[in-house]
């Protein structure tokens, strides 16, 4: 049996809701028989004030450069057997793009995601609304936000693009113009999405993002890449034989990996 696909989003104990340390991780996608695993944990929240503002959502700023020399010597560790990538994952806010882009530009990073996380100050995964939001505004803000996130120069990977439907705030009528133009705006980029598998483990019971929106972005050519957002060692490669086959319904016969920061094509079988 071939190796299955990388694994681009992974994360650990330093992020403070993550199980395993880095070389947990990388054991991991050696036994399920992954090519490669990116260790990505949440980058320092360089947008709020102090070392470590919230603990339980990301690394402290003093934790980031030892968790650069870690991940090197996992992949040191484990050359020969699985290929580890140095990546990490940074929340996109308007006004925080050249402290992300100082972080980790000395950084020798494989690739980098990109996350949306944060809306005028709300977080995507509270379980309400803000007062007098309606889902259609929070969608729309989300995209807005994408589109942003787009332009920036730091990261390769845009993840989990409909991720607000965790907690059941996507609109009913999501195909909007803005996804359209959103869609327009990513593969104007040049940048690649991921396929999620972490929805299929939550009781959205749907990878990110949905088969719909997977299949706009392949007829658009938007490079994909697979990510399980594991946050646990037993998640990493979750349902990847599930997503391939999904890629391949919605119009996907390749997707990407990265190395140096350089995309490279892998042929989806």
């Amino acid at each position: 049996m071939p190796p299955l696909l990388p694994d681009h989003h992974t994360h650990h104990l330093r992020c403070g809701h993550a199980a395993g340390t880095l070389h947990d991780v990388a054991a991991s996608a050696l036994a399920r028989g992954l090519s490669a695993v990116g260790l990505s944990d949440h980058a320092p929240l360089l947008f709020l004030e102090g070392d470590h503002p919230l603990p339980t959502v990301a690394m402290p700023r003093s934790a980031f450069a030892r968790y650069v020399g870690e991940m090197g010597e996992v992949r040191a560790e484990f050359a020969g057997r699985v290929r580890v990538l140095l990546s990490v994952e940074a929340d996109y806010l308007p006004g925080s793009q050249e402290a992300y882009r100082s972080l980790l530009a000395p950084v020798p990073l494989d690739y980098a995601l990109g996350s949306v996380h944060w809306i005028d100050g709300w977080h995507l995964f509270a379980g309400a609304l803000p007062d007098g939001w309606t889902r259609d505004h929070a969608w729309s803000r989300a995209l807005a936000l994408t589109r942003q996130a787009a332009a920036c120069d730091w990261f390769e990977v845009l993840a989990h693009l409909d991720v607000l439907k965790t907690k059941g705030h996507l609109p009913s009528g999501w195909h909007t113009p803005e996804l359209d133009e959103t869609l327009d705006a990513i593969a104007d980029s040049g940048k690649a999405i991921e396929l999620n598998t972490s929805g299929w483990r939550k009781p959205v019971n749907d990878a990110f993002p949905s088969f719909g929106i997977l299949q706009l972005a392949a007829r658009r050519g938007i490079p994909v890449c697979l990510g399980s957002d594991a946050h646990s060692p037993g998640d990493v490669g979750a349902d990847f034989e599930r997503a391939a086959r999904r890629l391949w319904e919605a119009g996907y016969r390749q997707t990407v990996t990265f190395e140096g920061r350089e995309r490279r094509i892998l042929p989806l079988a």
